[in-house]
């Protein structure tokens, strides 16, 4: 009863982070208290993580799929609701980030500098031991701090935090064999039939692919897999569907086809290389309901055949369960759910079915005949992967460049602000 008590406060407190209802759905609450790595909310790692994913902002973008923007989109046409936006201003200013995934942080003023550079400081002596006796909590606060370097490098700005920041990722480094423990997975196929019975792990083909940018891992310091699950007696089968397409053919995508997308962190390890961990942190699961019946298809994500279920696992998570973690933890993020994304190079607040929309609907796109998955197309040279670890490895190889541009960029930026 007590485990099951402390299993639903957590929940509880899980849902009072984020706004439930109304016009701002999906959006971090003001008045929460994130504590994603220690009880203590001083703690040098929260303070981090606060700095990175607790940002009040201006979007560059807003959305005409936010419920505020109803109005304009009408004025727009039927598509305006997922496709349209206009230039974000004072009065769109908010609280963004949270617990997820997606990184709000573009830059800090003077004062926020040293804040941050005092809370890197803070992560030594007992609070660093303490962190490093947590594989889960140093992996996670590490790809944290590792992915605001990244921004920072994107964005061009804090050159001074360059070094501090990667300084502080190696001190969190931990051992190759450490960081490949099974015991650090969060994920696996089996874990599906828990939130879509419907799908059969058996029938799971997982694929390579030519990734775009934003799977690169040099650019996002994780790793992505996807997996199809393909049905049975409709056409042919998924490795002749990918050899036709390779050959030249129109893709033919049956009702029912399935995609599910997983990414995972990419660890620097205590020699100063890249780790592929099994540490998953985002699920994505792509159907094509079809076209046939108009209900079902308006019924679905992209309002014309192509449902999507989101999920990310929170740090506090990982943190109150002690790593005992499954699909069935992570928290399911829902279409109407509003997310400040940065995946096309600026910040744009909109709904996660919105976002979805832009790269898998039906229509509208001179590319129907893909039903809603980029990856069908020839040039993203899809075939059935070649070992499971195949894109585990391609992530570390791409991690490496990042590796060498931060390690550039801090050492030039340590020389000249000195």
């Amino acid at each position: 009863m007590a485990a099951a008590t402390a299993a639903f406060t957590t929940a509880l407190g899980a849902q009072s982070q984020w706004i439930a209802e109304g016009p701002q759905r999906g959006l971090p609450s003001p008045t929460a208290a994130w504590r994603p790595y220690d009880e203590d909310l001083a703690h040098p790692a929260n303070r981090i993580f606060a700095a990175a994913f607790l940002v009040e902002l201006v979007p560059a973008e807003v959305g005409l799929a936010l419920p505020a923007e109803a109005e304009n989109a009408a004025r727009h046409g039927a598509d305006a609701r997922h496709f349209g936006k206009r230039p974000g201003e004072e009065r769109d200013r908010r609280l963004f980030g949270g617990d997820g995934l997606q990184l709000p942080r573009e830059s800090f003023p003077e004062a926020e500098s040293k804040a941050l550079l005092a809370a890197l400081d803070g992560l030594r002596g007992e609070p660093l031991e303490a962190m490093r006796k947590t594989t889960f909590a140093c992996v996670r606060l590490q790809n944290d701090i590792l992915r605001l370097a990244r921004r920072l490098l994107d964005t061009d700005a804090n050159p001074e935090l360059l070094a501090p920041l990667l300084d502080a990722a190696r001190r969190l480094a931990l051992p190759r064999s450490q960081l490949l423990d099974s015991g650090l997975a969060t994920f696996a196929p089996t874990d599906l039939a828990d939130v879509e019975p419907t799908i059969d792990p058996s029938r799971l083909v997982e694929v390579e692919r030519r990734s775009t940018r934003l799977f690169d891992a040099e650019h996002t310091l994780l790793w992505s897999r996807v997996f199809f699950d393909w049905p049975e007696g409709k056409g042919r089968a998924f490795a002749e569907e990918l050899a036709a397409i390779a050959a030249g053919s129109a893709p033919s995508v049956p009702a029912g086809a399935r995609a599910i997308l997983v990414q995972g962190i990419v660890a620097l390890d205590d020699r100063g290389a890249p780790c592929a961990t099994p540490l998953a942190i985002d699920v994505r699961l792509q159907q094509f309901v079809g076209v046939t019946d108009p209900a079902a298809a308006k019924a679905t994500t992209t309002r014309d055949g192509v449902d999507f279920r989101v999920f990310w696992l929170a740090r506090e998570t990982l943190r109150t369960k002690g790593g005992r973690v499954s699909l069935r933890d992570f928290r399911e993020v829902g279409d109407d759910d509003q997310v400040l994304f940065r995946d096309y190079g600026t910040l744009k607040h909109t709904t996660v079915g919105a976002q979805c929309t832009l790269c898998h609907r039906v229509s509208g796109t001179p590319e129907p005949e893909l039903a809603g998955f980029p990856l069908l197309r020839k040039t993203a040279q899809s075939r059935v992967a070649s070992s499971p670890t195949a894109r585990l490895e391609l992530a570390e190889r791409e991690f490496v460049k990042f590796l060498a541009t931060l390690a550039s960029a801090a050492k030039r930026d340590s020389v000249t602000t000195r």
